[in-house]
């Protein structure tokens, strides 16, 4: 089971030893197969030495069970979706998209230098046409206001 999430490594001298390396690319190995940190973190802990059982000493040092605990956490780190980039002609446009993708649960980031909102694919058509509609009434209330 060790070397499932450990690199293995022996020495000429010391024959009748094998030394266990936890290293980022074992442990992401360990992961890609299935394993979760959870497991890794329980197998060390039933399998520690009788020494540590019987000290104060936690059975797992704490900076290792964070690495772990961090190296599990990396693969979740970055998720991609589909979007559509809405580029919005004002501030106003803009706001008013945003709380509109916001409210139907399509807005996913937005950009307000840039006036660039990024919304879910799924749900780009019912904001473009809200854009649409939005934009022309602006543009009929901007004509009201210079007769």
């Amino acid at each position: 089971m060790l070397g499932l999430f450990c690199d293995v490594q022996s020495f000429r001298r010391l024959s009748n030893v094998v030394f266990y390396h936890i290293t980022r690319d074992s442990v992401k190995g360990a992961f890609k197969l299935g394993i979760t940190a959870k497991q890794i973190l329980r197998f060390l802990k039933m399998h520690a030495h009788p020494r540590i059982r019987s000290s104060n000493h936690p059975l797992v040092p704490s900076n290792v069970e964070d690495q772990i605990w961090l190296w599990n956490r990396e693969r979740t780190r970055v998720q991609f979706e589909e979007v559509y980039i809405h580029q919005c002609q004002n501030a106003q446009e803009f706001q008013a998209v945003v709380t509109y993708a916001q409210d139907r649960g399509a807005f996913s980031w937005s950009d307000a230098n840039k006036l660039r909102v990024f919304v879910k694919y799924a749900g780009a058509e019912v904001v473009v046409s809200f854009a649409r509609r939005w934009r022309s009434r602006a543009a009929q209330r901007r004509a009201r206001e210079s007769e």
